[in-house]
C-alpha cells in the first residue's frame, strides 16, 4: 500500500513527508515516502540520498553504501552525499575508500569541517589515535566548537595518551549537550549523548543514569540522530550492558542482553552480552 502525502500526490510532497518522518526517527516510514518519491521522479537525486542515509542509520550499511555510491556517481559535486558515503563506508570497515571520499571533498575545500571530522572518525576506527586527534582538532578549528568535534577530540585524546586534553574536552562536550538537554527534556538524544560522554570518562554509574533516561524517552521502532551519532533502543540497552560489565555486574549485563534479544536476536552486542 502506497503512503499518503499531506501536501498532495506529487514527488515534492512525498519527499517532504520523508524528511519529516526521518527527523522524527521513524525510518521505515521515511523509506516508504522516499521510495514513493523515486517511483514518481527517478531523477530526484536528493531522494536517493536521503534513502541511503536512512539505511545507514538503520545499520543496513551495505545497502546504504550501494545507494549513496550511485548518488555520488551521478552527482559527483554533491558534497553532502560524498561525506555520507564516506561515513557509511566507515561502517562497513572500508576505511581507505571512506578516506578517498573525504579527501575528494577536501580537494575543493581544505577547511571543510565535516570532511575533516570524517577523516578523524576513519582514523579513530582503525586505531590511528594521534591522526584522529589531529583531524578532529582541525575540524574544530575550521568548523567551530560543537558537540561532534569536542566528543571526537575527547575520545581520540584519551586513546592517544593525552588525558588532560581528553578530560577538559569531554567536560566541554558535556556542558554543550547539557544545554541541548535542558531545551529538549522530553527527547532522548541529550540523555544518550551525555551517557556516551560519561562512558568515555569512565563514569559508568553516571552513564547508566543517562542511558536509562534516554530509554524512557525512546520509541521502540525509531532510530535517532544527533550531532552525527545514531542510536535506537537496542543501542541504548547495549551501552547499559557494557556499563554493567565495567561495574563487575555480569548477571545484570546478561539480563540486558536477554532484553535486547527479545527485540532483535541478531544484535551483535546483545548477543555478546548474553554469551559473556
Amino acid at each position: 500500500m502506497s503512503p499518503e502525502a499531506f501536501g498532495g500526490n506529487n514527488p515534492e510532497s512525498f519527499y517532504d513527508e520523508g524528511l519529516t518522518a526521518s527527523m522524527k526517527g521513524d525510518l521505515p516510514k521515511a523509506i516508504q515516502f522516499f521510495e514513493q518519491t523515486i517511483r514518481m521522479d527517478s531523477s530526484m537525486a536528493t531522494a536517493y540520498h536521503q534513502l541511503g542515509k536512512c539505511y545507514a542509520r538503520m545499520g543496513k550499511k551495505d545497502k546504504a553504501v550501494r545507494i549513496l555510491a550511485q548518488v555520488v556517481s551521478k552527482r559527483p559535486k554533491l558534497k553532502a552525499a560524498q561525506i555520507d558515503l564516506g561515513n557509511a563506508l566507515i561502517q562497513t570497515g572500508e576505511y581507505e575508500q571512506a578516506i578517498k571520499q573525504f579527501e575528494t571533498v577536501l580537494a575543493n575545500n581544505l577547511t571543510d569541517a565535516k570532511a575533516l571530522l570524517g577523516l578523524a572518525l576513519a582514523d579513530f576506527n582503525r586505531g590511528h589515535w594521534k591522526d584522529a586527534l589531529t583531524h578532529a582538532q582541525n575540524a574544530q578549528m575550521h568548523g567551530g566548537t560543537n558537540f561532534a568535534t569536542l566528543y571526537m577530540v575527547g575520545r581520540a585524546a584519551k586513546l592517544a595518551g593525552n588525558d588532560g586534553l581528553s578530560i577538559r574536552t569531554l567536560e566541554k562536550a558535556d556542558q554543550v549537550i547539557a544545554k541541548y538537554q535542558e531545551m529538549n527534556e522530553e527527547k532522548p538524544e541529550g540523555y544518550f549523548l551525555r551517557g556516551e560522554v560519561a562512558f568515555v570518562k569512565g563514569d559508568y554509574s553516571g552513564a547508566i543514569t543517562q542511558y536509562r533516561s534516554a530509554e524512557e524517552r525512546t520509541e521502540l521502532e525509531h532510530s535517532y540522530l544527533a550531532y552525527g551519532e545514531t542510536f535506537d533502543m537496542c543501542g541504548i540497552l547495549a551501552k547499559q550492558g557494557l556499563c554493567m560489565q565495567r561495574l563487575d555486574e555480569p548477571e545484570k549485563a546478561k539480563e540486558i542482553g536477554d532484553r535486547i534479544g527479545r527485540i532483535n536476536e541478531k544484535h551483535p552486542l546483545g548477543k555478546a552480552l548474553r554469551e559473556s
